[in-house]
């Protein structure tokens, strides 16, 4: 067992996410155990990442999408109480109700926030986990005003996210971990150019721009708008 998931760690270690995938699907099928839905949880969200990019596969990617809610269900009642299960809950639910509508989206807000910081409460050293908090702050900074509004008519523990939240916990996933994904770069760098400090933005973006092989979807993404808005400064 432990060498199955050693094999599935370095495959998904060295990006190939397909042959993780399958490898864990295959002990899934006699092994329910939380130790590999956490382990598929955190695979199929990097390929959804890799087909996010592709239009022509939108049906597989939703797939994709539903499965791993699945196991994100799956590992939280089996493990309420540790943070990947709160994370990878959290994530697929976000993208879960992207999928069925605004609506949707919008009344699963609180519940995907309260996941997100128990996440962060159950283990402070993931970086990644403070990453995805800092997005969900940073997408609601950047929502119009009635857009705002449509969400406190449906819900009342939404907070009034700044940029100036969001930077907060992208610095701490930084922090906590530095150097860990060239998205998070990119993500401080935009904050703060939101915030109308381009001079702090620069390096940030500069590492994201300068990276020598980016290996996945992320780090292509994280290269080519750090390199557009460099552009601009």
């Amino acid at each position: 067992m432990a060498d199955s998931f050693e094999e599935a760690d370095q495959l998904f270690a060295d990006c190939k996410f397909r042959e993780s995938y399958d490898l864990l699907s295959r002990k899934h099928s006699k092994d329910a155990g939380y130790a590999t839905l956490w382990r598929l949880c955190r695979v199929i969200y990097s390929i959804t990442r890799e087909l996010a990019v592709d239009e022509k596969k939108s049906k597989e990617l939703e797939a994709f999408i539903y499965e791993g809610f699945g196991y994100a269900k799956q590992a939280l009642a089996l493990q309420p109480d540790t943070a990947a299960a709160h994370k990878y809950y959290a994530i697929f639910l976000a993208e879960k109700s992207g999928i069925e509508g605004l609506k949707e989206r919008v009344l699963q807000l609180s519940t995907i926030l309260r996941h997100l910081r128990q996440a962060t409460e159950l283990d402070e050293g993931d970086p990644f986990a403070w990453f995805v908090l800092g997005r969900f702050y940073h997408k609601l900074a950047g929502l119009a005003w009635f857009q705002k509004k449509m969400i406190h008519t449906f819900t009342n523990d939404i907070p009034d996210a700044t940029y100036a939240d969001a930077l907060e916990y992208f610095v701490r996933a930084e922090n906590t971990q530095p150097n860990f994904f060239p998205l998070n770069h990119l993500m401080i760098g935009e904050t703060y150019i939101e915030l109308k400090e381009p001079e702090k933005a620069r390096p940030c973006l500069e590492l994201a721009a300068n990276q020598s092989e980016p290996r996945t979807a992320d780090d292509r993404e994280a290269q080519r708008e750090a390199k557009a808005l460099l552009r601009k400064l």
